[in-house]
């Protein structure tokens, strides 16, 4: 379903917007109204849905373009070993630079993405799982959609990594890539290896 709907995005939006155009014109029918409140109601809720949903869908692929052309991606990070009581369970939003061998990850708050907090250099990296669908759990932080999740070994322990499918080949690609043997200039960091 994930690969038809990014082939056929358009479709699947117009056919969602159909289907929810009949839900609320069937329950403006049930509760009372007549037959042309009831398609006015639907259909200013489908118009409404689908301003809001555009409104969205540009900022956000905006701000991935933006962030392309600084050779950055979106990305959620969490540490799943930590302590009991941590934020083991959290996924912290962030922007990650992605190098040879290397992620510079810094936390970011809001859809603007305003850097919070103290960026981290992950090295020592190795891909350990396949991308996997987010549960409900995990959902409840990451709430972009069509994001999956990767887990990853690290020098600093297992680590998952939740982005779109397109950011995790990418990930998978620094990854699997030879680190630099001389320093890095990753994101504005000096890195020795």
């Amino acid at each position: 379903m994930t690969t038809w709907w990014n082939k056929h995005p358009i479709l699947l939006t117009m056919l969602v917007l159909a289907s929810g155009w009949g839900v609320v014109f069937t329950v403006q029918l049930a509760f009372g109204d007549s037959f042309d409140e009831a398609a006015v109601s639907a259909t200013f809720w489908v118009i409404s849905v689908a301003v809001i949903g555009y409104v969205f869908v540009r900022r956000w692929k905006k701000t991935e373009k933006r962030l392309a052309e600084a050779g950055q991606v979106v990305m959620y990070l969490r540490y799943p070993d930590a302590r009991p009581g941590s934020l083991s369970a959290i996924w912290n939003m962030g922007v990650a630079t992605l190098a040879p061998g290397t992620i510079h990850f810094q936390p970011s708050v809001y859809d603007t993405l305003e850097p919070s907090g103290r960026g981290t250099v992950l090295t020592g990296l190795e891909v350990t799982s396949l991308p996997r669908s987010l549960n409900r759990q995990d959902k409840k932080h990451v709430k972009q959609f069509l994001f999956q999740a990767m887990t990853l070994s690290s020098a600093a322990g297992p680590i998952e990594i939740a982005a779109g499918p397109a950011t995790l080949e990418k990930v998978r690609e620094a990854v699997s890539a030879p680190p630099a043997e001389n320093l890095n200039d990753i994101g504005g960091l000096r890195v020795t290896k």
